[in-house]
């Protein structure tokens, strides 16, 4: 007979994780729906907690039932989360100060879709040349920033203005 141990890190966050999703999963179903009013069921208050907490609740499942099977880390592999380097540090502050630009600085002060292409053009091309080991040449970089960027701003827009009718501020 076999005896597994369990990671109780990944049971423990997995269990919690599963628990918000399906907590919040119940509460979106009994958000009110309209249905007397004839509304859209895609402008539900609900729909988008929802979705969100039932991944969340599959997710935290998914990382529970790891837990259980008692998989680790590789042999030889440590997990880095409390060994800081110089270029984890980097790329943090880097992160960082992206998201405070494009919130305070970007964000509804220009058109969503141009400010989000920015956002995510800089992001991205910033933290490619950070990265020491990059092998990518500068214009590939520089013409793949611009096609995710464009199509990352035209999704998100889309989904947001033509999906969940909502009015994105600039």
């Amino acid at each position: 007979m076999i005896m597994r141990t369990i990671n109780r890190t990944d049971f423990l966050s997995g269990l919690v994780v599963a628990a918000l999703g399906a907590a919040g999963l119940v509460e979106a179903l009994r958000m009110p729906r309209f249905e007397a009013r004839g509304a859209d069921p895609f402008t539900v208050p609900g729909l988008t907690p929802g979705l969100l907490s039932a991944v969340l609740c599959v997710l935290g499942i998914v990382l529970l039932l790891r837990g259980m099977s008692g998989r680790n880390l590789t042999e030889g592999a440590q997990p880095s989360i409390t060994q800081w380097t110089r270029a984890s540090a980097i790329r943090t502050l880097f992160t960082i100060v992206m998201v405070l630009v494009y919130g305070t600085l970007l964000f509804g002060r220009m058109p969503f879709f141009y400010a989000t292409a920015l956002f995510v053009f800089v992001f991205t091309v910033g933290a490619e040349l950070i990265d020491t080991e990059r092998r990518l040449p500068a214009w590939k970089l520089l013409i793949g920033g611009c096609l995710l960027a464009g199509g990352a701003a035209y999704a998100i827009d889309f989904v947001f203005t033509d999906l969940f009718l909502v009015r994105l501020p600039g």
